[in-house]
């Protein structure tokens, strides 16, 4: 667990299209795109819209220790998801690729019915991870371009509820702070001389971290409440700024709407 895997996604203060955008249009694009996510169930077509969420991240500018983990990160999802994926995969047809257990070998291969690594369980696992990064990733430049109260603003004009919006805003704020903690947690629990190399450090780092983390995170939400209390916070506040769709938001969600309608004409055409 480095200091760069541990690193918190927040807003970063930067001049880019997507700064410029609107917050009501990043939620739609955001909202569209979920949807492209689902319809699209082709390993390529996922792995080319992965990689032009990839190329959105990194237009935001992040640190190169941050992609490095990301990349990482992303890694070891990726293979964790194929090999699980291709062992336990159990629609039909299926195409075994290497049998380790055949179901006649003893109790263990007729109670488990052979354990074999499968092609479409990998293809399975493949499209699964692409789904999941695409989602992270959009997920991660729509906070890192929008500022939180913005983002909170755009969500009451689309219709969504203030309270909710502010515990999004809350839970977007709190990330950060809660990524010091568990800096500070380990490096607390390496001055105490623990061990963190390894698969094994790494599991055993995580278990001496959630249980102050999770102690510290109530601390923390009690004390937001009590100061949100204090202060008689209701759910109505007073807007000072008011949002405005520019030429750039109408023609990116025209695009976004042709791009989905096509894809929905090409999926369910097939």
């Amino acid at each position: 667990m480095t200091g760069a895997g541990l690193q918190a996604v927040k807003y970063l203060d930067k001049i880019t299209v997507f700064h410029r955008l609107d917050p009501r249009t990043k939620i739609l694009l955001s909202i569209g795109y979920a949807c492209m996510i689902v319809i699209l169930d082709s390993p390529l077509n996922l792995f080319l819209l992965f990689l032009a969420t990839f190329a959105c991240f990194l237009a935001m500018g992040p640190s190169v220790s941050y992609i490095k983990a990301a990349l990482k990160i992303m890694a070891i999802a990726f293979l964790a998801t194929m090999i699980s994926q291709g062992f336990f995969y159990y629609f039909e047809p299926r195409t075994p690729l290497l049998v380790l257990l055949n179901k006649d070998s003893g109790p263990i291969g007729r109670f488990t019915g052979g354990i074999s690594l499968y092609k479409e369980g990998l293809t399975y696992g493949m499209i699964q991870s692409m789904r999941l990064f695409s989602a992270t990733l959009i997920s991660m430049v729509v906070v890192m371009s929008t500022y939180p109260s913005d983002l909170v603003l755009g969500l009451k004009k689309l219709g969504i509820p203030e309270k909710i919006g502010f515990m999004l805003t809350v839970s977007i704020r709190f990330l950060p702070v809660l990524t010091e903690e568990a800096k500070r947690i380990m490096i607390a629990q390496r001055l105490r001389g623990l061990r963190l190399k390894g698969m094994r450090g790494n599991f055993k780092g995580f278990r001496y971290l959630i249980i102050p983390l999770i102690i510290d995170s109530l601390r923390q939400a009690r004390r937001i409440a009590l100061a949100a209390e204090v202060r008689g916070y209701t759910g109505k506040r007073t807007e000072v700024r008011e949002l405005k769709f520019t030429r750039l938001d109408c023609a990116l969600l025209l695009a976004a709407i042709v791009i989905l309608g096509a894809a929905i004409k090409y999926r369910f055409s097939l």
